[in-house]
């Protein structure tokens, strides 16, 4: 199915540039673009019948709980042992994210099961429709239809969106749904420039206020982008209303979810927005540099270091020429130099998908520099050898993002952690032919009992406890049973030489 998936994603693209080049047929154009947006996705989202332990295996179970309980955000529906509300990685419920993405996948789990592709098919289709809006956005903003189209590829390519799609990359979901909402948020406030009705105002804050929902404050970057615009073209007082506005709808969209859970959850929402503001003061979680220049250095894990040099060119033209409306482009890169320079130089914990949202304008830009280098080498007369020239040129930089090799590489069957979590899948998928109904599971591998769950109903832990917590839990009348000895976590005796545990001898890598 992979290969079919594959081969369709590069014939949808084919005709795409067929209809855009030949039959200068646009409309057209653009929806076999999102056709190979939507298939080189589902591609993605099939690669791994496993879920990825950071972060996507989390998502995935409090999605799955979010099924029969929407409103309840749970990581572990029944804590039988102890646990720490502040730890969110082992926790009863679990606000550690807004929930939109979360409802998101609970669903289309709903719909289609509880399984890997279903999680990921959320991301596929936003993923889909996403060509559209940076056509639109680069269209009104360069007034070119070169490069809009050559943005669109970049966007329908983008190895990194490609990966969160199919969970490899941490914060995966989380990150590219809310890299879209805002990028629909920025393509409602160009339609907006375009035509300043009340619609686009609307649209504007309900993307907005669906993409703090998905994430957090962040998703009001158009805003930032927008009163500028507003500053550069020296409206009188009243044109800020319309802005005004767009900002309360966002409020109304985002406010309701905060209240309920301050009432409902006090002590958890307490303290996840206090973890949130520690983002910024502490480095937590994955990397901690200090280094403002982090987020440069580690350019080619999201783009490709191929495309520096046009971005940079990019620049140059709309900056020092007179071809782009100056009032967009310093409103774009201003949220660029934002994002990059809050995250770079305010925060101190770093993780790439954090300036990520910017992506669409760095590829507009990017496109830009491409489109003007392209240029000067169409000087055939001959509408053959030109449209050839563009199409080679399109399939170029189609594969220069995607960059097949490196995807090859993190989805190959000869390394060690795909193996080993092909592996554990398996065996978790399975453990309900091992163990009765009801069975409390212990000693999966590490962080490994969010996988168990979501495949089972079982409530398992990646740990064990302690002997008298075991003799209380079996005297309650609890069924136990646990994982034989892995890596370096050793059962010790009092595990091994109850009669009344069963040992589960499949191996855990």
């Amino acid at each position: 199915m992979q290969a079919f998936v594959l081969f369709s994603s590069v014939v949808c693209f084919f005709i795409s540039i067929y209809f855009f080049l030949i039959d200068k047929k646009l409309n057209t154009s653009l929806v076999y673009l999102c056709l190979t947006s939507f298939f080189i996705r589902f591609y993605s989202a099939s690669l791994d019948p496993f879920l990825h332990t950071w972060d996507e295996a989390f998502h995935g179970l409090v999605a799955k709980n979010m099924i029969t309980n929407p409103f309840i955000p749970m990581l572990r529906i029944n804590p039988i042992l102890p646990y720490d509300y502040t730890s969110w990685c082992c926790n009863h419920i679990w606000l550690h994210k807004q929930p939109l993405f979360l409802w998101q996948m609970a669903l289309s789990m709903k719909i289609f099961g509880v399984n890997e592709i279903a999680l990921r098919l959320p991301s596929v289709i936003l993923g889909a429709v996403s060509p559209y809006f940076i056509f639109r956005i680069a269209e009104i903003w360069t007034r070119d239809k070169m490069t809009a189209f050559i943005a669109s590829i970049l966007f329908t390519f983008s190895y990194y969106q490609l990966e969160l799609t199919s969970g490899f990359m941490s914060l995966d979901h989380n990150d590219f749904v809310f890299t879209i909402y805002i990028t629909a948020s920025i393509w409602a406030f160009c339609e907006y420039i375009n035509n300043p009705t009340l619609r686009w105002v609307l649209l504007i804050g309900f993307f907005a206020g669906l993409a703090i929902l998905v994430k957090w404050l962040a998703g009001l970057l158009v805003f930032g982008g927008w009163g500028l615009y507003n500053i550069l073209s020296r409206v009188s007082y009243k044109k800020y209303l319309p802005l005004l506005g767009s900002c309360i709808v966002a409020i109304l969209i985002m406010l309701p979810w905060q209240i309920y859970i301050i009432k409902s959850f006090p002590k958890e929402s307490a303290w996840e927005y206090s973890y949130n503001i520690q983002h910024i003061t502490e480095a937590l979680g994955a990397v901690t540099s200090k280094d403002i220049l982090y987020y440069l250095k580690n350019w080619e894990d999201q783009y490709t270091l191929l495309m520096l040099p046009f971005l940079i060119l990019g620049i140059y033209w709309l900056l020092f020429s007179f071809r782009y409306e100056k009032k967009i482009s310093i409103s774009m890169l201003s949220m660029v130099i934002v994002v990059y320079g809050f995250f770079s130089i305010v925060v101190f914990t770093k993780m790439l998908a954090f300036v990520y949202i910017v992506s669409p304008i760095l590829l507009i830009i990017t496109a830009i520099g491409l489109n003007h280098s392209i240029t000067p080498l169409l000087t055939s007369k001959r509408p053959f050898q030109s449209n050839a020239l563009l199409a080679s040129f399109f399939i170029l930089i189609a594969i220069g993002i995607f960059k097949p090799i490196q995807i090859r590489k993190n989805h190959s069957s000869q390394t060690p952690y795909r193996s080993e979590s092909i592996n554990n899948a398996r065996i978790y998928k399975s453990v309900n032919d091992l163990v009765s109904e009801g069975t409390i599971i212990i000693n999966c591998k590490e962080f490994e009992d969010t996988k168990l769950m979501f495949y089972q109903g079982f409530n398992a832990y990646h740990w064990y406890p302690g002997q008298t917590q075991v003799d209380s839990l079996i005297s309650a009348g609890y069924k136990i049973a646990a994982f034989q000895s892995h890596t370096n976590q050793i059962l010790p005796e009092y595990i091994l030489n109850n009669s009344k545990i069963t040992i589960i001898t499949k191996e855990l890598k």
